[in-house]
């Protein structure tokens, strides 16, 4: 038999789950306790007694994503250069993976008015992005004076806004990683050492072509639909 903590924290579980299909199936964040109690097949009062409001779920439901990111990202064998660009590369495949999913979210904390979820979503994040900066600075990839916290913002800005554009369906996931790969690569070459920007003038030369394929692409692809109609 599972003891009284095991048993709860299966609950929570249930909960979290629940909450993560009812966003994917509605596509909205705005579910109410009820509905997530039935999809849980719990009791109404259940979910506020583990979580105590729906917020506090929203959170923990976050906070578990981020955690098991940070936790694969941690187990990428490039340098701290690479897993900047790395970090981009896999929330573009934690994107494709639900990708109505986390429409719902980004669109409910960006464009939705959503300002009670955007402090708990930006938060860690930003918190992380530092992370990654300082971890660059230190490993002497760019430079002693650069300050994580504001690089790691405008970093930050970059990456959101080419999110936005996929939220918004103007783009696909992997010209939104394309496009950011292409502005990291830009902000990043400005704080290198000499030694790596070589390196970085690559990487926005690579991205620089593969924004151009893709525009062509999506080009004929427009053309083709015009003459279709």
């Amino acid at each position: 038999m599972p003891s009284r903590e095991e048993a709860k924290q299966e609950r929570r579980e249930q909960v979290l789950i629940a909450a993560r299909e009812l966003i994917r199936d509605t596509g909205k964040t705005g579910f109410s306790m009820r509905a997530l109690a039935q999809r849980a097949g719990l009791s109404l009062v259940t979910p506020y007694n583990l979580f105590g409001s729906k917020q506090a779920i929203m959170y923990a439901l976050l906070d578990q994503d981020l955690l098991q990111f940070g936790q694969e990202l941690s187990r990428s064998r490039q340098d701290p250069l690479g897993v900047l660009f790395r970090a981009v590369t896999l929330g573009m495949v934690y994107f494709s993976r639900e990708p109505e999913f986390y429409r719902a979210v980004l669109f409910a904390v960006y464009t939705d008015g959503g300002t009670e979820y955007r402090s708990m979503f930006r938060g860690p994040r930003r918190a992380m992005w530092s992370q990654l900066v300082e971890d660059a600075v230190a490993g002497k990839f760019l430079r002693t004076d650069t300050d994580p916290e504001v690089f790691s913002t405008n970093l930050a800005s970059i990456y959101f806004a080419n999110i936005l554009e996929w939220v918004a369906g103007e783009t696909s996931l992997k010209e939104m990683e394309i496009r950011t790969h292409y502005g990291f690569g830009l902000a990043l070459h400005g704080m290198a050492r000499p030694g790596h920007r070589k390196r970085l003038e690559e990487e926005i030369l690579r991205a620089q072509r593969r924004i151009k394929r893709l525009s062509k692409a999506s080009g004929k692809n427009l053309k083709h639909a015009a003459q279709a109609t």
